[in-house]
């Protein structure tokens, strides 16, 4: 697996992207975690290392983080037989990529995602995905309400637009059925001073009687919500 590495670094921690030449089990990746003193290691699996890698080449520094994407594999996973699973905002396949990972190689689960750059959804499309994946093209505001009910939605899209999906993919979920929505970081705010929200706050999905809520705040903050019966 080959990555490149990256740093961010802030007044309270400094995250760093390590690249080997090989997989490592996840005992070494556990085992250098404790011998360097890291809060997390993560593996990234080559399939979503290939996806990160067609964004570096673009540019396109707005894919889901890895922690994230486990997260989103995790979820994937256990998704009923016969269930759906839609992604709000392809990008170039990253937050795709983590979701097949998590189904392994599973065909009975059918896989939705939308990108309203044709650019994006292009690269996106010259990956073979397994069959079941449907890559759309087209506005999620006005897609959702067409696409049926899910048990899974990622709601990935830039944050001005995360409170106006939220009604539309609330609605689209499956009682049991669950939504992730990421990067809410910016939502709670780093000091006194909070991110205008010209569109809505996200947050007020916390109060939404149709689901039942969980903070996780940590990689960039989410939200994860279960669709309580009808």
């Amino acid at each position: 697996m080959e990555r490149a590495v990256a740093a961010e670094e802030s007044s309270t921690r400094s995250l760093v992207t390590l690249t080997f030449g090989r997989e490592m089990s996840t005992a070494e990746v556990e085992s250098l975690k404790r011998s360097l003193g890291a809060r997390t290691a993560l593996q990234v699996p080559s399939t979503v290392d290939a996806a990160y890698a067609r964004a570096q080449h673009i540019g396109f520094a707005k894919s889901c983080c890895p922690e994230v994407g486990a997260m989103m594999s995790v979820l994937a996973a256990a998704v009923p037989a016969g269930g759906r699973i839609l992604e709000l905002g392809t990008g170039v396949g990253v937050g795709l990529a983590w979701i097949i990972h998590g189904l392994r190689n599973r065909t009975d689960v059918e896989v939705v995602s939308i990108e309203i750059d044709p650019k994006k959804s292009a690269l996106a499309s010259s990956v073979r995905w397994p069959d079941g994946v449907t890559l759309v093209v087209g506005d999620a505001k006005e897609a959702l309400p067409t696409l049926g009910r899910y048990d899974l939605i990622f709601l990935d899209v830039p944050g001005e637009l995360k409170a106006s999906l939220l009604d539309g993919a609330i609605t689209a979920l499956n009682p049991g059925g669950q939504l992730l929505i990421d990067d809410m970081n910016p939502y709670w705010g780093k000091g006194p001073i909070r991110r205008p929200l010209n569109g809505g706050d996200p947050e007020r999905l916390l109060e939404d009687p149709r689901v039942a809520c969980a903070l996780l705040q940590y990689a960039t903050g989410m939200i994860l919500a279960s669709r309580l019966p009808d």
